[in-house]
């Protein structure tokens, strides 16, 4: 008994292993983030519930776009890989397409349609229908009504020994925490 069910499980991965695409495993992972990722969000007690909310429905709107996008890629990338490549590389060659198929999708597909759809959806939710005006101050330089004296500035001679930043890798950033609703 013991070792059919050992056998039985070994065949099941075996099989997976053998016939998985990298298409299913992103869908589970981005139906997986779709549920617990808002769930999580929502359970945060010490965040405000206007916040859980917002984020809790982005987060779970992205995950709704991201999964049709990465089986629609993936799927239509080994379609073309089969279509134009020798018998031989086929099979191979269509996993392959099927996973840049994904990468693509994740890099630049679903970033473009999140940020074209969700913005619209979530000003419907938050805005009663009308998105939020921005408010924009108007500067009076008409009015001569106040005199502002701008400093001159003076040349600076730089020393030699001076140690100045590499610019080329300098990040204004801070490289640590997490931000929630983007960058």
């Amino acid at each position: 008994m013991k070792a059919d069910i050992t056998t039985k499980l070994k065949n099941i991965c075996k099989n997976l292993g053998e016939n998985n695409k990298p298409t299913y495993v992103v869908m589970a992972i981005a139906a997986v983030k779709g549920i617990c990722r808002p769930s999580f969000t929502m359970m945060d007690k010490k965040e405000d519930p206007k916040t859980k909310k917002y984020t809790a429905i982005r987060e779970g709107l992205t995950e709704l776009i991201a999964i049709p996008v990465y089986w629609a890629l993936g799927e239509l990338s080994a379609k073309a890989a089969q279509k134009h490549l020798p018998k031989d590389l086929q099979k191979k060659g269509a996993k392959n397409a099927m996973f840049l198929g994904v990468c693509t999708a994740a890099l630049f597909v679903i970033p473009g349609l999140c940020s074209a759809v969700i913005k619209p959806i979530m000003g419907t939710f938050y805005h009663d229908g009308v998105p939020e005006k921005k408010k924009i101050k108007k500067l009076d330089v008409t009015s001569a009504s106040e005199h502002i004296e701008i400093p001159a500035r003076s040349a600076v001679v730089a020393s030699t020994d001076v140690k100045r930043p590499n610019l080329q890798t300098f990040s204004s950033r801070p490289e640590f925490g997490m931000k929630v609703g983007g960058v």
